[in-house]
């Protein structure tokens, strides 16, 4: 299974986990499967609220999950409808702490209720 997680740095393991999805300035895309990671500039991180379109990119690449600290409801609902089902990390500090969360069966699944509604939800 490929995983997404938006970074706020490139620091392999002890990347900082961004809060917001859409304007991380780095994903780490991850295969579970294999261990390997990918850490990735996102060239969209500088967008006009509600104009990121990652989506697109991670169905090209086979991404299965994105795990995040925080998500707006438009984009969860966009990843949700392409079948990338997405998972809140519950506020992990660190990419090595979201991957082991998620292997380990503790993250959930984001409801509409879940998103952000704004961007000072958390």
């Amino acid at each position: 299974m490929k995983v997404v997680i938006p970074l706020d740095d490139n620091a392999g393991e002890q990347s900082v986990v961004c809060e917001h999805f859409g304007s991380a300035p780095w994903f780490a895309i991850s295969n579970t499967e294999t261990g390997e990671v990918q850490i990735t500039e996102n060239p969209n991180s500088q967008h006009v609220h509600g104009q990121c379109t990652p989506a697109e990119a991670f169905i090209e690449m086979g991404v299965n999950a994105v795990i995040c600290n925080g998500i707006g409801a438009r984009a969860a609902a966009r990843l949700q409808e392409l079948g990338i089902d997405v998972f809140m990390a519950d506020m992990a500090p660190t990419l090595g702490v979201a991957l082991r969360r998620f292997a380990g069966g503790d993250l959930v699944k984001v409801t509409a209720e879940q998103a952000c509604q704004g961007h000072d939800c958390h």
